[in-house]
């Protein structure tokens, strides 16, 4: 898990702001301005327990992160954020992979690992003596392939045999070849109200463990920026419900 990283890299607004955005239908500008930090507190407090949405939005939070690209394409299903990321025409892409973890090794130590297996229909396939050492193989072997062909390429442009339009079509084409667990770079922001709402489902035990890190490495990022403590005080509370 250490190998995903994950930084608050820059945020918008505060408990104040969510308190100013639900006073906004109810008191003018000149009262507004005469509530107190109690206040301020009692009116978030009261708006995350009833589940009044829409004042959350007031504040943005801006994510780096560095995670495997099958988390990545997890992370790109919640469509209330914006988003950028590595770019396999622009940039040759890591060759790093997520090693497998612990759980994962137990599990994979409980699988028949050998040359024939059959199966509980009756068929009869190939097995593996080591899945674990086979895996490593498969994502060192389509690496070492990729940085060889990019290699290769950028070679090639330098000695005028292919283009600078040429080299990046062939880069984001084979980039195609990478495993699905090698490492990529995000950028996402997000309002607090969707940030809840990945919270709940992501810091969650039914939740792909890679993916509940992630989640838990923002939330750290948050509170240790400490932005919207009472915002954040109360909707932890409320199980992140809004």
């Amino acid at each position: 898990m250490d190998q995903i990283k994950c930084e608050l890299q820059a945020s918008f607004g505060d408990d104040k702001f969510i308190a100013e955005s639900a006073w906004t239908s109810s008191l003018d500008y000149q009262k507004k301005q005469s509530r107190t930090d109690q206040d301020v507190a009692r009116v978030v407090q009261m708006l995350a327990t009833a589940r009044h949405s829409t004042p959350f939005e007031s504040i943005i939070f801006r994510f780096w992160m560095r995670i495997p690209i099958t988390i990545d394409r997890q992370l790109m299903t919640h469509r209330l954020q914006s988003a950028s990321g590595m770019s396999g025409r622009y940039r040759t892409m890591p060759n790093d992979y997520l090693e497998p973890s612990d759980d994962i090794n137990i599990i994979t130590a409980k699988l028949p690992q050998e040359r024939f297996v059959q199966l509980s229909n009756g068929t009869q396939i190939y097995g593996m003596d080591d899945m674990i050492e086979r895996y490593f193989e498969v994502c060192e072997s389509a690496n070492n392939a990729y940085s060889q062909i990019i290699a290769i390429a950028k070679d090639s442009e330098k000695k005028n045999k292919i283009t600078n339009a040429e080299f990046k079509r062939i880069r984001e084409f084979y980039r195609g070849m990478l495993p699905q667990h090698n490492m990529t770079e995000r950028v996402t922001t997000m309002n607090l109200r969707s940030f809840a709402n990945f919270i709940k489902l992501r810091n969650s035990e039914h939740a792909q463990p890679e993916i509940k890190h992630l989640a838990e490495l923002m939330l750290k990022e948050v509170k240790n920026k400490a932005k919207c403590p009472i915002a954040i005080e109360f909707l932890e509370k409320n199980k992140w419900e809004l």
